[in-house]
């Protein structure tokens, strides 16, 4: 009595097997995806930053050619795969001396005078001075890129006044 059941079995199996076979179609899966270098950007604090030097007197540059020295860092905050931080620095040069970023305060016979302290002494960054002259590469030391700066008041020849100093400097950075 099992056997007779057997062919009915195999029809509705058969129809089964082609059914599913009917209803099958191909398709592609196709991935795209993007994959890009790390990026860097200026501490939060070093955007648009206001740097003040320290007040002094005309008798200060009496016998210098700057006064008033003020030490300050920037710092670029980057990924972990930078290696190399380059700050470009771009502003006015000073009329009366074109290594000196000028002076648009109400002070005259200065300008700003803007140097790295990466190596032993101070290497001047000039307002009017080439692409290389006016950048600095800093490596990079957990995800940090930290450029150690000077900024002083600086004769720039005619005679000084009381005032005011007022520069802008601006730093742009690139990286790898």
């Amino acid at each position: 009595m099992k056997f007779r059941h057997l062919p009915f079995l195999f029809a509705i199996t058969a129809g089964l097997a082609s059914t599913a076979a009917q209803a099958a179609t191909t398709g592609t899966l196709r991935f795209v995806g993007q994959v890009n270098a790390g990026t860097c950007n200026l501490a939060a604090g070093d955007v648009n930053r206001t740097i003040t030097l320290p007040t002094i007197k005309i008798s200060d540059l009496a016998s210098t050619v700057y006064a008033g020295a003020h030490d300050f860092n920037i710092t670029a905050d980057c990924e972990s795969d930078i290696r190399n931080v380059i700050f470009l620095f771009t502003g006015t040069a000073s009329n009366g001396n074109g290594a000196l970023f000028s002076n648009t305060g109400t002070s005259q016979g200065i300008g700003l005078w803007l140097a790295d302290r990466t190596g032993t002494g101070h290497s001047t960054i000039p307002a009017n001075g080439s692409v290389p002259q006016r950048s600095r590469t800093i490596a990079t030391s957990s995800s940090k890129a930290i450029l150690p700066l000077t900024a002083a008041y600086y004769k720039t020849g005619s005679a000084i006044t009381q005032g005011t100093l007022a520069s802008a400097v601006t730093v742009s950075i690139t990286y790898n």
